[in-house]
């Protein structure tokens, strides 16, 4: 949305350097930039912290902190502070060179660290492989970062090895699944350093398998008329079947027989079924008629005219109700 504002209305103006927005707007406190204004609309040279705290509504305190803060990044030149030589603003909008697909190893990491507002702005500032990952993710959230985000970023880079590129897969991965918040990247990043994955191609694989898993459990949840989302031992037999190489038509299979024994879906019962199928290696819908011809009708003791059946009903029924596949038999030990 673009709105037209009415600038005429205003009395007095001041200046406010470019710079300020283009380098550092997005990562200094709130209280800072309050202060950093009121310095700046002064008619003097000298700033009284007790008036700026008055003006702004900072407590005096942080007044102090946001002139030091303002006065070590190079925006400020503060008699009795050391001078900072102003670097070159990068703003955000600048082309990024693309980093190496490839860059050199980096050392095991150890930990995270925290950074503040100051060190965030000068690791962004000194680091073209940063401002790479910060632009693209910018891009594909579509909002402009925050501190604890860019924080999270370099964490990631620094002290876990991603290089720019897996650490960018492994965003539009998060994105994809609807969660763009770098506490979600950050619990990925760290679950696949501790398992090796690191490198692109490691993290590519990984992004692979798990798309065909999410993929496998969406048609298997439909298939099993299940409502909503799978609960954990549920997702941990689906994911199983999966890894046995069970078909989704023969989950389809299993369900309908579900259906025509007890009238409803059960996810015990339908797993029952599919588990004796993969213990008796039958694997497609053919061998499952099969199977069937082989059985007698004096194997019945109800619906005996249901000849298309390879198993017992009641005996069947009962041993569903009391499966749990997650202990690999019946709930009663």
């Amino acid at each position: 949305m673009t709105y037209k504002i009415d600038f005429d209305h205003w009395g007095r103006f001041f200046n406010v350097p470019c710079s300020i927005v283009d380098e550092h707007l997005r990562l200094a406190d709130g209280n800072y930039v309050k202060v950093l204004l009121c310095i700046l609309s002064g008619n003097s040279n000298t700033a009284d912290t007790a008036e700026l705290s008055r003006l702004s509504g900072v407590k005096e305190a942080a007044v102090n902190d946001a002139v030091h803060y303002w006065a070590s990044v190079g925006v400020l030149r503060v008699e009795g502070l050391p001078a900072v030589e102003k670097t070159e603003a990068v703003p955000a909008s600048a082309p990024v060179k693309e980093p190496p697909l490839q860059p050199e190893p980096k050392a095991e990491p150890v930990r995270s660290v925290r950074y503040s507002p100051k060190d965030l702005a000068e690791k962004l500032s000194q680091s073209e492989e940063l401002r790479y990952v910060v632009h693209e993710f910018e891009n594909i959230k579509g909002t402009v970062i925050k501190n604890n985000e860019l924080l999270g970023l370099i964490n990631l880079l620094d002290y876990y090895g991603f290089a720019a590129q897996s650490l960018l897969l492994i965003i539009e991965y998060s994105h994809k699944l609807g969660k763009d918040s770098i506490a979600y990247i950050e619990k990925i990043g760290k679950d696949w350093f501790d398992r090796g994955i690191v490198d692109y191609a490691d993290v590519e694989a990984e992004i692979i398998r798990q798309s065909k898993i999410k993929s496998y459990e969406y048609k298997a949840v439909k298939a099993l008329g299940l409502k909503g989302k799978p609960s954990t031992r549920q997702g941990e037999v689906i994911a199983s079947w999966q890894e046995k190489g069970i078909s989704i038509e023969m989950l389809d299979i299993a369900y309908d027989k579900c259906m025509d024994s007890i009238g409803e879906p059960k996810f015990n019962y339908i797993a029952s079924i599919v588990n004796s199928w993969f213990d008796q290696d039958i694997k497609t819908p053919e061998q499952v008629i099969e199977k069937d011809k082989q059985y007698k009708p004096k194997h019945y003791k109800k619906n005996t005219g249901n000849t298309d059946t390879s198993y017992d009903l009641d005996e069947w029924e009962k041993f569903a109700m009391s499966f749990d596949p997650e202990n690999g038999g019946n709930n009663n030990g």
